[in-house]
């Protein structure tokens, strides 16, 4: 019996030992590929970044001063320093792509306006989120609007707006919001949209 098995077993190594073989490949290929990607990126000439499309926070749109409550104003004193920065939503493109795409010298400067970006993010979220909290949900739906307009990707900016209109009877707006995020590249679509349709 297990001389009948000894050739079954034989096959098998092979066909394991070619998948590990194909696999270890096409690893290699793909790191020399990623190599040879981030050589040239690093070699890149700086390009100019004025003409990108930097995000302006809109402070007269917002209820900026309008409400007495301290975290109101902190997250208002917040938003007026960042209106003075530059910021850029670069969600999604790799380092190499922008070392790429704008020149390596400006790496270290559009990360500084990704990352305002994410402190934007983040202050829209929870400045539309005590709004809502205070009763001033109009004012809430301005500021989420604003962050889905962005393109956040903070998944309470999203749930929270959802829900707003839903209690306004906004329907429509509703509906086009979970149609926004169902066309996303959003890391936690799914998770999203599981939420604003239960």
């Amino acid at each position: 019996m297990p001389l009948l098995c000894l050739p079954f077993i034989l096959i098998l190594l092979s066909i394991f030992s070619l998948f590990r073989n194909r696999s270890s490949r096409s690893f290699e290929e793909k790191q020399e590929a990623f190599w040879e990607k981030e050589q040239r990126a690093n070699l890149s000439r700086k390009k100019d970044i004025s003409g990108l499309k930097y995000i302006q926070i809109p402070l007269d749109a917002f209820p900026i001063g309008k409400f007495d409550d301290a975290d109101l104003s902190d997250y208002e004193r917040s938003l007026k320093a960042l209106s003075g920065q530059k910021i850029l939503n670069l969600n999604g493109i790799s380092n190499t792509d922008l070392k790429l795409e704008y020149g390596a010298a400006n790496l270290p400067i559009l990360s500084e306006y990704d990352a305002n970006f994410t402190t934007l993010a983040r202050l829209l979220s929870n400045y539309g989120s005590r709004l809502a909290e205070l009763g001033y949900k109009q004012e809430a739906v301005t500021v989420l609007e604003f962050g889905i307009a962005c393109r956040t990707d903070i998944s309470k900016n999203y749930i929270l707006l959802h829900q707003l209109y839903e209690e306004s009877g906004e329907a429509a707006k509703a509906d086009e919001l979970a149609d926004t995020v169902r066309a996303s590249d959003l890391l936690l679509k799914d998770s999203i949209l599981e939420r604003i349709s239960s």
